[in-house]
């Protein structure tokens, strides 16, 4: 069985595959203050079940890197494959600098190249927004803003008289109580940014994407867009597993 991790700088989550297939998956709080030792006693509890024969860990944090390698080569005697430079994913990055683009991006986008059309526009939702370009198994770049969550903490702890809230889309665009209208804001306003960055992207490269959304906070708002958006949950890991397929030789 394969033991993905995706490392955000929010979360930890980590799923279990097995010959190709998603099986299980786990989420836990990125904490750069715990001990390798506390991460290993988390996960094991979690995967206890499981018999783990390879590790691949896609991180942008990178002390958690270290403690994920660590546990991995210390608990499950594995040594793990961690995206980066020289691991072979099949990509092409057009970026002037290629070091710098995140692991989850890239394994976002080998994961659309073996399972959608291109050209293709990936919508990952966590805390930052990205918004990434691939085309021709090329990945040409994109644009990173402020996540859902992010900017909502932001507007609540600058502001004396706004309250936290949900995020669910409120009956209407135009609401009438202060909590309606911050969800109107953000649902429909985030929505509303998706679909005119989709239109940028189209013009600018004239053609017509496929365009795909994932991470945790997808769900509450590209529904509300208008251009058709396929979700897909697990399209990291599909990445990490192709990831790893290619560096198997």
């Amino acid at each position: 069985m394969l033991l993905l991790f995706d490392v955000g700088n929010s979360n930890i989550s980590f799923a279990i595959y097995e010959n190709e297939k998603f099986i299980h998956e786990f989420r836990i709080k990125t904490d750069i203050n715990k001990m390798m030792d506390e991460y290993a006693i988390i996960i094991n509890n979690l995967i206890s079940k499981y018999t783990i024969d390879a590790v691949v860990i896609g991180s942008v944090v990178p002390i958690i890197t270290y403690n994920l390698e660590s546990y991995s080569n210390d608990y499950l005697n594995i040594k793990p494959l961690t995206i980066g430079p020289g691991v072979k994913t099949g990509l092409d990055i057009k970026l002037n600098n290629p070091k710098e683009i995140g692991a989850d991006l890239v394994a976002s986008a080998v994961g659309s190249i073996i399972k959608y059309p291109q050209p293709t526009i990936i919508i990952d939702m966590g805390t930052a927004t990205t918004i990434s370009l691939v085309d021709n198994n090329t990945f040409y770049g994109g644009a990173v803003m402020p996540g859902v969550e992010t900017s909502l903490y932001g507007l609540v702890t600058k502001t004396a008289l706004l309250p936290h809230i949900d995020i669910k889309a409120p009956k209407r665009v135009v609401e009438r109580e202060t909590v309606a209208c911050m969800q109107s804001g953000v649902v429909y306003g985030t929505a509303s940014m998706l679909d005119g960055m989709i239109e940028r992207i189209e013009k600018e490269i004239n053609k017509k994407c496929f365009v795909i959304a994932t991470g945790g906070l997808s769900k509450y708002i590209t529904p509300h867009c208008n251009h058709k958006i396929t979700s897909d949950p697990n399209l990291i890991y599909d990445g990490l597993v192709e990831i790893y397929k290619k560096n198997l030789l």
